[in-house]
C-alpha cells in the first residue's frame, strides 16, 4: 500500500521548483555537464518497456556528443528490442548534501552489429584495432545513445550562484 502518497505533488516537485530557479546559460551548463561526463566512464544504463525495466552498470565511451556502449549481450536488450527510449545516470559517491554531483540523461538508442562501419569508427576512437575484436571470436554489439535531455544535480552550481539543478535539452 502507498499510504496516501500524493503522486502528482511529488511528480511536479522539480517542475515547480524550476519555475523560480536561477538557470545558467545553456552553453555554460552544457560545458560543465560535458566535463563531468568526460571525467567518468561508467553509468547506470536503463532500458525497458511495459512492466519490464533493467538498469545495467556499464562502461561508456563519449564520442561526438553521444554515449556508446559495447556489449556481448544481456537483459538490457529485452528493453532495447521494444523501446528505443533509454536513460542513463552518472554519479559520484554521495557523502554530503553540500557536495553532491549526479547526471541523468534521456535519449534514443541505436544498435549496430560488430561488422558495421559505425562499430569500426567506435573501435578506432577507442584505439582498439578491429583485428583484435575478430581475434576474440566474440560477437558484440554497439549501442549508441543520442541524448535529448541532460539533467544535472550539482552543488558546484550553487557555489557559482545558480540553482543546484540545471537542465539542457538538445
Amino acid at each position: 500500500m502507498d499510504h496516501q502518497i500524493n503522486y502528482k505533488k511529488f511528480q511536479n516537485f522539480w517542475i515547480e521548483q524550476q519555475k523560480t530557479a536561477k538557470h545558467m546559460d545553456p552553453a555554460e551548463a552544457f560545458a560543465h555537464i560535458e566535463k563531468f561526463i568526460k571525467n567518468h566512464n561508467t553509468c547506470g544504463f536503463a532500458t525497458g518497456y511495459g512492466e519490464y525495466i533493467r538498469c545495467t552498470p556499464i562502461e561508456y565511451t563519449y564520442m561526438n556528443g553521444e554515449f556508446w556502449f559495447v556489449s556481448e549481450g544481456g537483459n538490457k536488450f529485452i528493453g532495447l528490442e521494444k523501446n528505443k527510449n533509454v536513460s542513463l545516470a552518472i554519479f559520484e559517491y554521495y557523502g554530503d548534501v553540500k557536495d553532491s554531483h549526479g547526471l541523468q540523461v534521456m535519449g534514443t538508442a541505436v544498435l549496430y552489429d560488430c561488422y558495421s562501419d559505425e562499430f569500426k569508427k567506435l573501435l578506432a576512437f577507442k584505439g582498439i584495432p578491429y583485428d583484435a575484436l575478430k581475434a576474440a571470436k566474440v560477437e558484440v554489439a554497439a549501442v549508441r545513445v543520442i541524448p535529448n535531455t541532460f539533467e544535472m544535480y550539482d552543488t558546484d552550481f550553487v557555489k557559482a550562484g545558480y540553482d543546484v539543478r540545471q537542465t539542457v535539452k538538445k
